[in-house]
């Protein structure tokens, strides 16, 4: 698993209320609950938003995330809050307060709305010139958030035992699809563009299978120590 290796996943190929793709997001929500992804996303953002920030969540799925985040307080100093996926609708549930759109990331034309990104399970999808078009365009952003799939053995003897807790044959086929895809070490802000001269960055991979990526521009974080 030296390289990534995207493929098409069995989501992106049937409809957003068929059984499979409630099936599969089912599983999603449940691997990012196992790897603490949202909870990491929850901690990171509530250490690094300030007043007026306006943020953006890119390939939402079904609003879990941002629905916590709201709920938990962690977006109420934000000025803006926004979040679009290619196939789902406004969830029911999704707070007034949170603008919500239907179109894929290179469709979306209001990224220069928004200083805050914030990714959970999306970024792996990309190719790597797809990565480095999204850059360029959100190359105005001061803060990124991703929680991404780690690519690692690990992760994948991990994600075939999942079946031993409930999860389906698609969820399982499509997280080892989203594995070979995924991260390591500084490849995600490589891809992304962002230097290391211009940008504080961490990254993490985690045992449970999170790559996670937490950029902040250096001129943002120095104005916050005047």
């Amino acid at each position: 698993m030296q390289i990534r290796n995207v493929q098409p996943e069995q989501l992106d190929s049937v409809p957003y209320d068929d059984e499979v793709a409630r099936r599969i997001h089912r599983d999603i929500y449940r691997f990012n609950q196992l790897m603490g992804n949202f909870r990491w996303t929850s901690n990171v953002l509530k250490n690094s938003l300030r007043p007026g920030d306006r943020v953006l969540e890119i390939a939402a799925g079904r609003g879990q995330l941002i629905q916590r985040l709201h709920k938990e307080g962690e977006l109420i100093k934000a000025g803006r809050v926004a979040a679009f996926d290619a196939a789902c609708p406004r969830p029911p549930d999704c707070p007034s307060d949170v603008e919500w759109s239907v179109c894929r990331a290179e469709e979306f034309t209001d990224y220069a709305d928004f200083n805050v990104i914030i990714s959970c399970h999306f970024l792996h999808q990309l190719e790597d010139s797809a990565l480095h078009s999204l850059g360029h365009i959100c190359s105005h952003v001061d803060v990124w958030i991703a929680a991404e799939p780690r690519r690692h053995l690990l992760a994948t003897s991990l994600c075939r035992a999942s079946a031993l807790i409930g999860m389906s044959r698609d969820g399982i086929g499509d997280g080892l699809t989203s594995i070979r895809a995924g991260f390591r070490k500084q490849e995600l802000p490589q891809l992304l563009g962002l230097q290391k001269e211009h940008w504080q960055l961490e990254t993490n991979e985690t045992l449970l299978g999170r790559y996670g990526l937490f950029a902040e521009r250096k001129s943002r974080k120095e104005e916050t120590c005047i």
